[in-house]
């Protein structure tokens, strides 16, 4: 039997398979990330900032622990791990063998730059003659035909658009490194990895087809990401907000949605682009309040986590949502302004202007999706997105998983779930390699440096002429070299270049260096580079240092005698730091492999099973005396799984598993401790309490169902909630035959105070129960009244089969409510129906309230585990959209109806993510710290505690004892807010001493 292969591929190289990429590094297997671009980032590259937050957050991503080796900056900028092999222009062509033993054959496209020679120095491109539509910037500018998608692209190398090159050669000509090659040939050769993920992403919707809104034609009616890229700052117009056809600020503008989605053609919700809008809009309001923003809609779909509350600060801001679906769009000639007609709720006909509209469009299944189906005979629903056979909703066949939207429309925080999820899925069939694989390679024992004299070297690099062309690299040598305890000076003209990088270190083992200064450019780029050269010879990496040359000084600096003198005090400051800095060790802290699972439900139960599925052991704790939480209420969902069975399943497999104990009639009292190492008091009824510890803890208490106080709930047995509908429907306690008519109301207690959310579920619970009325009695005429139908993603279809089927919507204003009446032992209902705009009266036989979900017992759960909720009252996660399954305090999760309210599909991948997360924390020896931490002088300490409750990371206790502040020091972030609040000075950071400061302020003066 051939033996299996610890590497994996992830295929697609955007924001889901960054996140997968990222996992699974650090779960130990080699991993290597394919895309066909010329760059990693996806369509997340083009966007400036995300919604709700509306800013970036990618670096959120970054692994919270074991960080050494790897890029601890900006993801946007640079994709550092000793696992990840990045390989870009190159796509998937042929697939043998089975899971576990795949043999993947792969052509890279030429690049006709050598990569491993190309150091982005742009001078190809400045003197490139020819320009074509720069595709990143959605055609608004024009680049080169040798060119970086975009600055701060990832690998940041060159690429020859061959169809546009012209093969004049001057570029070959400027190039100092000798990268460019015009003959380069396609390249094909093979791997072998165990598994496969498939995270190609989605293709934005071409509206060229649809005439009637001119897209293409008029140059004021632009798509989202072209949008996007108009007023972003490093767009076409370098941060001016402008419309494409004269440059002048736009004062009026108009988004359209549901272009491309929900349409016969393409029957479903592209989920995101009301959200899009939104965000877009409140971008635009807050580059300037007074101008004319307005968004026309179907439903808006706010249906995800802080989305009805971000909805309403739109409206708040000026915003105005109009509901109407606009048929077409006329431009004036003179002005190139816009014109469109629609109707207003109240039936007036309105022409309106606007100076720029933007096309929400949805997103399509990526054109490649047929030949890769052909070539994994992968299944694709009839939409073309790929099909998956598991409720994780990630696995594709055996050895073969997806994430993101390939699978269907999603945003980024479901796209890192099912990210976590497809990298735990792939480390369980992998299970026996988790860990085998460390790409960082082997180091010499680190010289102790402690007590030598310090022995500097300096490297000054010229970037080509970036810098020398601006500073008196000469002078500034001389000047370094009588500095105290500088060694060594040298400089060279690309120090990114490998062989004067290998020639630098030769110099440094010759000279028997003991600190390193790096005179170049930014730090995002080669700290990582430059840190493991130092590792190489021996030398802790906290004995570097890296001073910006360029973006500090050549960039910004036209004088260049002031620049040169700069560069001399930059170096000077450097010297005096490097002179008293001492090498800082990564602290090690014991690891508890042993998890607590709160809450027996089936996010609680999937975790915990897929937590001991990898070998470790695990508490599972349910206050009641049965498991199942919800689930024990439902019976089928939308999508035709039926729930019972699967219930019962799962909950024999936790009750089978000796690696699972079950405390039921449970509940937690107390928490201490930290990430690794926490300690729970857990008391059952009628015992004693216990404690036990944990080395990490899964949130999964779920939620429960509102109790209406609205339209006479609990007054009669014919008003009845979903969930008692659906009880009735499945154990026939219901004549479904003689019910003639039957009026479902949503909303009720959702989506306005005390609950300004959406409880995501409600229109799919109304729209699932309403079908199998329809399908037992399809005489029974069933009025569904609804604010907006959340039919997110595939959910249309059936939103669509409900009306085929004769299901009646009526929509309502929430200022205009349906009434509800008992008159003479019947029940009457009135509404408005906007579209008529005339009152309905309607004499249902059952009136089904549709309430929402709302936090149980979360206060006191989130004080005994020092976490934060949100204004609703769920757990709040680190980050919506990177970290959605995360606290700030480490080692504790959240999945489930806990985290906000989902389906069971979506719970379930909470649970896998949850547990993904667990299995990296555990997937360590020891827990480690990051070298720059806190350190807590105790002579100094009064015990005021500020710092404590300052720390956002959880990571500053009080040692009883002393009476004074102690450092965790594996949670410690280095960020210095204790430092900054200690109001006598007790807290420092590990490698900016007092001493080291002041010494580099007397130098700069």
């Amino acid at each position: 039997m051939e033996k299996n292969v610890g590497a994996v591929m992830v295929i697609g190289g955007g924001i889901g398979g960054i996140q997968a990429s990222l996992d699974l590094a650090q779960l130990g297997f080699k991993v290597y990330l394919i895309d066909k671009s010329s760059n990693i980032g996806g369509r997340l590259s083009q966007l400036d900032k995300q919604f709700p937050t509306n800013d970036c957050s990618m670096c959120q991503m970054l692994p919270t622990f074991k960080r050494e080796g790897a890029s601890e900056l900006c993801l946007r900028r640079d994709l550092t791990h000793p696992n990840i092999q990045i390989m870009t222009n190159t796509e998937m062509e042929k697939v043998e063998g089975s899971a576990g033993n795949f043999e993947v054959s792969l052509k890279k496209k030429a690049k006709y730059v050598k990569e491993d020679k190309c150091i982005g120095c742009d001078l190809c491109a400045k003197v490139c003659q020819i320009e074509v539509k720069d595709e990143f910037n959605e055609g608004l500018v024009l680049r080169k035909a040798i060119y970086i998608k975009y600055p701060q692209a990832i690998p940041n190398l060159y690429t020859i658009d061959m169809e546009s090159c012209n093969r004049c050669g001057e570029c070959v000509k400027v190039c100092p490194t000798n990268a460019i090659d015009l003959s380069q040939k396609d390249e094909v050769f093979k791997l072998k990895v165990g598994a496969i993920i498939l995270s190609f992403g989605f293709e934005e919707f071409d509206p060229h087809n649809l005439s009637q809104y001119g897209y293409g034609k008029y140059p004021n009616v632009v798509a989202s990401t072209k949008f996007e890229r108009i007023f972003s700052g490093t767009g076409p117009y370098n941060g001016k907000f402008a419309r494409p056809s004269d440059g002048k600020m736009p004062r009026k503008i108009a988004f359209l949605q549901c272009i491309g989605s929900r349409n016969k053609e393409r029957n479903y919700c592209s989920s995101t682009c009301c959200m899009i809008a939104l965000k877009e809009a409140m971008i635009v309001k807050d580059i300037d309040p007074t101008i004319d923003v307005q968004i026309f809609f179907m439903d808006m779909m706010t249906f995800g986590k802080g989305y009805y509350r971000y909805y309403r600060k739109a409206k708040e801001k000026g915003i105005k949502f109009i509901r109407y679906r606009v048929p077409a769009i006329e431009e004036t000639s003179d002005t190139k302004n816009l014109k469109i007609n629609y109707e207003t709720e109240k039936g007036d006909l309105i022409k309106d202007e606007f100076d720029l509209i933007v096309l929400s469009v949805g997103q399509n299944p990526p054109h490649s999706t047929k030949r890769i189906s052909e070539i994994l005979g992968l299944k694709l629903n009839e939409h073309g997105f790929c099909k998956t056979i598991d409720l994780s909703n990630v696995v594709v066949k055996e050895g073969i998983y997806t994430c993101g939207c390939f699978s269907g429309p999603k945003d980024i925080s479901e796209t890192i779930t099912e990210a976590n999820a497809a990298a735990l899925k792939t480390c369980t069939a992998m299970l026996s390699l988790r860990g085998k694989f460390s790409g960082g390679g082997s180091y010499p024992r680190e010289i102790d440096v402690t007590t030598q004299n310090p022995r500097i070297a300096i490297f000054i690099c010229h970037c080509g002429k970036e810098v020398s062309s601006v500073i008196n690299v000469r002078g500034v040598k001389e000047f370094a070299s009588k500095l105290s305890n500088v060694y060594l000076v040298e400089d060279f003209k690309y120090l990114c270049f490998k062989p004067d990088l290998d020639e630098a270190k030769k110099k440094m083992v010759d000279s028997k260096i003991n600190r390193v200064i790096f005179a170049a450019c930014t730090s995002y780029k080669y700290e990582v580079l430059f840190k493991q050269v130092l590792r190489q010879i021996g030398l802790n990496p906290s004995l570097l240092q890296i001073v910006n040359f360029r973006e500090q000084i050549s960039w910004v600096h036209k004088d260049k005698k002031l620049a040169t003198e700069k560069a001399k005090k930059f170096l000077s400051m450097a010297v005096e730091k490097a002179m008293l800095q001492q090498p800082l060790p990564s602290i090690t802290d014991s690891l508890i492999k042993r998890t607590l699972v709160v809450g027996g439900g089936i996010s609680g139960m999937r975790a915990a099973l897929l937590i001991a599925e990898q070998g470790f052991e695990v508490d599972l704790i349910e206050r009641d005396s049965e498991l199942g939480g919800r689930a024990r209420e439902i019976y089928y969902t939308l999508e035709g799984l039926n729930v019972q069975p699967f219930l019962k399943k799962e909950m024999g497999e936790i009750e089978n598993n000796n690696s699972i104990h079950i405390y039921k009639n449970t509940k937690l009292e107390e928490v201490r401790g930290y990430a690794g190492n926490f300690q729970a008091r857990l008391k059952t009824d009628q015992s004693n309490s216990r404690t036990f510890s944990y080395g990490a803890i899964v949130i999964a208490t779920g939620a429960k169902e509102n109790q209406p106080k609205e339209y006479s709930y609990g007054e009669d047995k014919r008003i009845i909630p979903q969930r008692e509908m659906e009880k009735l429907i499945i154990n026939k306690k219901i004549d479904i035959n003689s019910q003639s008519s039957i009026v479902m109301i949503q909303c009720v207690g959702s989506r306005e105070e005390p609950h300004l959310y959406c409880s995501r579920v409600c229109c799919s619970q109304a729209i699932k129960n309403a079908l199998k009325i329809k399908e037992e009695n399809p005489r029974a005429n069933i009025y569904i009244l609804y604010r907006d139908i959340m039919s997110y993603g595939f959910k249309e279809e059936y939103y669509t089969k409900a009306r085929e089927m004769g299901i009646v919507f009526i929509r309502y204003n929430v200022d205009d409510k349906p009434q509800l009446k008992i008159e003479k032992d019947k029940l009457k209902v009135k509404v408005t129906d906007p579209v008529l705009n005339e009152e309905l009266i309607i004499n249902p036989g059952l009136v089904v309230l549709s309430v929402g979900m709302i936090p149980e017992n979360n206060p006191s759960l989130a004080k005994i585990l020092d976490v934060p909720l949100n204004e609703d009252g769920f757990f709040e996660e680190a980050n919506v959209k990177f970290r959605p399954l995360q606290f700030l305090r480490d080692g504790i999760f959240i999945c489930g109806l806990a985290h906000s309210p989902c389906s069971i599909k979506e719970a379930i991948t909470q649970a896998n993510a949850a547990a993904g997360k667990v299995v990296m924390l555990f997937s360590q020896e020891k827990m480690s710290s990051r070298r720059y931490i806190a350190k807590v002088n105790e002579r100094w300490c009064s015990g005021c505690e500020v710092c404590i409750s300052s720390c956002p990371y959880k990571a500053r206790v009080m040692d009883e004892q002393k009476k004074v502040a102690k450092v965790i020091a594996t949670l410690c972030r280095g960020c210095g807010t204790c430092a900054a609040v200690c109001p006598n000075g007790a807290t420092k950071l590990k490698g900016y001493e007092d001493k080291q400061i002041l010494s580099m302020i007397d130098a700069a003066i």
